[in-house]
Order: structure tokens, then C-alpha cells, then sequence
């Protein structure tokens, strides 16, 4: 049996694109610091990309880290991603996000999220000893 992706934009190269831009736009931001387990894969037969990691923050901090908002408690500004342009917010429920980057939908899921607040505390408590 053959796995058949129909793509939702014209541009197979779009949609792939897509994936690559959030995902380098969740490393250079740090978006998804103190997570782990990070997964993704073509969903809804190949029209959206799902994508999903356990502990860390919430799919709500992540797509604010992905528009450019500064992390909790981060002493530096607003960052420039390689999507926030090119992101559409769809509203979900508390325990996803919709995005819609270059036309493509992109769902971010966490599994038992912490929250960046508390990454970011249990963060610093090593750093300092604390």
C-alpha cells in the first residue's frame, strides 16, 4: 500500500517550507526549552503538520515565542522569527494551538506542560542553587 499526501496548498515545496520555518524558528527562539519528547508528522492525510512535545511550556507560550513575544522573565526584547510574518493564530482549545504559516495549518500539542513560568524558575533554581 502507498501513503499519498494530499497537499492543501498547490506547492508541495510550500508545505514543506512551512514545517522547516517553525521548526527553526522553535530552536532559534528556545520556544520549547525544558520539553522534551518533540515529534511531528503529516496529519489530516497529509494537509496540516502536527507537532508534539511533553513537559515544557504551553502550545499558548510557544506560538507567542513564534509571533516574537519575549519569554517569561527574559531580559532581552522581542525576538524576529523565521515565521512570525507569516503566522495566522486559529484559536484551539488549552491544550493545542493552530497556526496557519504560508497557508499551511500547523498544530502544536503539548503533553503534560509545566508551563515556561515554572521552565524558566526550575531553570534558574540550578543555575543558582536555589
Amino acid at each position: 500500500m502507498t501513503d499519498q499526501s494530499h497537499y492543501l496548498v498547490a506547492n508541495p515545496q510550500q508545505y514543506f517550507e512551512a514545517l522547516g520555518r517553525v521548526m527553526s524558528s522553535l530552536r532559534d527562539t528556545g520556544a520549547l526549552n525544558g520539553a522534551t519528547n518533540l515529534d511531528w508528522w503529516q496529519g489530516a492525510g497529509g494537509r496540516t503538520w502536527e507537532i508534539e512535545w511533553q513537559g515544557g511550556p504551553f502550545p499558548t507560550e510557544v506560538a507567542a515565542r513564534l509571533l516574537g513575544v519575549p519569554e517569561y522573565g527574559a531580559d532581552e526584547g522581542a525576538t524576529e522569527t523565521a515565521v512570525q510574518d507569516l503566522i495566522a493564530v486559529r484559536p484551539g482549545n488549552a491544550g493545542s494551538v493552530h497556526l496557519v504559516v504560508l497557508d499551511v495549518p500547523v498544530n502544536l500539542r503539548a503533553i503534560d506542560p509545566i508551563g515556561a513560568s515554572r521552565v524558566w524558575l526550575d531553570a534558574r533554581a540550578v543555575t543558582t542553587g536555589r
